[in-house]
């Protein structure tokens, strides 16, 4: 059991989280659709037809299959909240932006409910959750991370207030319940959301009166609810579809050079798209005090990780590892091996019930992260942060003042802003290049494809383009068949399908090249840049200091065929 908060929670304090958490997205309301959203929209656009049935279609996007049920290994949660505003007002990027602004919010005003009671200070860990760049960059976008994320947090709150001492009967079976209708919607709305339940059940066990009859009431909600998930898709699509997510796990390569290349970069995106790590790593340098001999480590193993294992790794990396990349790389990992090699010892860990569930916590995303997931991003470090700022506001020795995380926050949000119009406005180039090139065509002839991904496919899309079919999908549709005079649109940095056996049957002549350079040189995902936010396949750190063009994007036209193509099939 544990102890309620001594006071109510202070309005002027759940105000004071609710505007960091909200006000800094709102310049972002217009942002272009990004990344993995195209597919989520697609199965919102389905459930609007077909409410019972949200994969039962197909669409080009990822080499393994054209069927939405087996490429697509998320859950269709997210895309059932946005389908009513969809069929209501169309896909308008404001609108679609402002309905997900509840989970941001949710998000904060629920780990200001965790600290209050693990840490006995709400508004200083909510605050540096919310600034971090890998928070407020995710909440700009329309993915799945930052709802999964605020699903998990209502879970845990909903958990600690079952477990308070003098509580009710009837309202801790309440809070119980509630528990559990969180762990199902975190499920629900990406799958990593089922590792709440084994981290529920540690907190019962550790720290319920009663751990028996609480774990049925909260963990039978979930599990029903998941279950019944299952036996539906498995209906509709001849499996499970929460088993399809395993294949990413199954086909995870553990050759060393990649293996390693991975559980280095953990520590790396940890410290670095969290920033507050090396926050807290430099203070301890600074003054000298304890831990300051694993802080040394850190930097000494940092740089080793940087000259012999980042450069390792598939795909490689388009630039070798620069200096400023280095110096990042070596100080997200030292920062975070620093804090891991703190909050995880023994000592800490086994002080008490609460910190076992913390350590648990903690280890336990960590430990998918490196050996688990099939690639490291900002994700990775979003969902161990709550954990590792718990911990840290529990820990005498890295405890920081109100004042120092005021200075944290003051340095911190003007950095997470401006990374989020860096990665905004790469967005909006693929949005703004689509049209540009639709209107560059005009009414001239001839049939209008593309070699691209996520937001350059989708509005491509949108301008009456067609994906060039790579050879994984010809079983499926055929070859495509381009004709003389036909218009090809691609791009430097997310043509993700190999097409070349397709296109090199053709004669291209460029027609038109657009190439985006910005006043900002941060960049979040640009190979050329080393910058990998959304995967470390892309870069060596989740952002670059760097000037490089945001993007390019090339028109060409067809001008000659050097050998019959293949018919398509019927």
């Amino acid at each position: 059991m544990i102890a309620a908060p001594p006071a109510p929670a202070s309005r002027r304090e759940i105000v004071c989280v609710a505007a960091l958490a909200l006000v800094p997205l709102l310049p972002f309301l217009s942002a272009a659709v990004s990344i993995d959203a195209p597919v989520f929209l697609a199965v919102a656009r389905q459930i609007v037809t077909s409410p019972a049935d949200p994969f039962g279609f197909e669409m080009i996007w990822d080499p393994t299959s054209p069927l939405v049920a087996v490429f697509n290994r998320n859950p269709p949660l997210l895309s059932y909240w946005l389908a009513p505003w969809i069929a209501a007002f169309g896909e308008r990027e404001w609108i679609l932006h402002a309905v997900l602004l509840p989970f941001p919010l949710m998000a904060a005003l629920a780990f200001y409910g965790i600290a209050r009671r693990v840490a006995g200070d709400g508004l200083a860990p909510a605050a540096l959750l919310v600034v971090t760049p890998a928070f407020l960059i995710l909440g700009t976008t329309l993915m799945l991370d930052v709802p999964v994320l605020a699903w998990m947090l209502l879970a845990a709150y909903a958990l600690l207030r079952s477990v308070e001492r003098e509580r009710p009967p009837r309202s801790r079976v309440a809070w119980e319940l509630a528990a559990g209708g969180a762990a199902a919607a975190a499920g629900l709305t990406k799958y990593v959301g089922f590792s709440i339940a084994p981290l529920l059940a540690a907190g019962i066990v550790l720290l319920a009166a009663r751990p028996g009859p609480a774990l049925v009431r909260t963990l039978g909600i979930p599990l029903f609810v998941w279950a019944l998930w299952g036996a539906w898709t498995a209906k509709l699509y001849g499996s499970v579809h929460f088993w399809v997510a395993t294949d990413l796990v199954q086909e995870k390569s553990f050759k060393p050079d990649d293996f390693w290349n991975q559980v280095a970069s953990v520590p790396i995106y940890c410290g670095a798209a969290l920033v507050f790590p090396i926050f807290v790593w430099a203070r301890t340098l600074l003054r000298g005090r304890k831990g300051t001999e694993i802080a040394v480590i850190g930097i000494l193993l940092g740089a080793a990780v940087a000259r012999y294992v980042l450069p390792d790794g598939d795909p490689p990396r388009r630039f070798p590892l620069e200096g400023d990349e280095a110096a990042l790389a070596v100080a997200g990992f030292a920062s975070a091996f620093f804090l891991w090699g703190l909050c995880l010892r023994p000592s800490r860990v086994l002080a008490s019930a609460l910190d076992r569930w913390l350590g648990l916590w903690l280890a336990g995303f960590l430990f998918f992260s490196m050996l688990v997931n099939w690639h490291v991003n900002a994700v990775d470090a979003v969902l161990t942060a709550p954990p590792l700022i718990l911990m840290i506001f529990r820990a005498p020795e890295l405890r920081p003042t109100r004042k120092r995380v005021a200075l944290w926050v003051a340095l911190l949000l003007p950095l997470s802003v401006l990374l989020a119009w860096s990665d905004t406005n790469q967005a909006g180039f693929y949005r703004t290049a689509a049209r540009k090139i639709a209107a560059e065509i005009g009414e001239s002839p001839g049939d209008r494809w593309f070699v691209g991904h996520w937001g350059l496919q989708y509005y491509l899309e949108r301008e009456g383009f067609r994906a060039v079919v790579p050879p994984q999908y010809e079983r499926w549709y055929g070859a495509s068949v381009l004709k003389k005079d036909d218009w090809v649109s691609s791009s430097r940095n997310v043509s993700q399908l190999d097409v070349s056996r397709n296109m090199s049957q053709y004669r291209l002549r460029g027609v038109w090249t657009w190439e985006q350079k910005s006043w900002l040189p941060l960049r979040t995902t640009n190979a050329d840049a080393g910058a990998g936010f959304y995967s470390h396949h892309s870069g060596y750190v989740p952002f670059g200091w760097k000037d490089v063009p945001v993007e390019s994007v090339g028109l060409g036209r067809v001008v000659g065929i050097h050998r019959a193509p293949k018919e398509p099939l019927r």
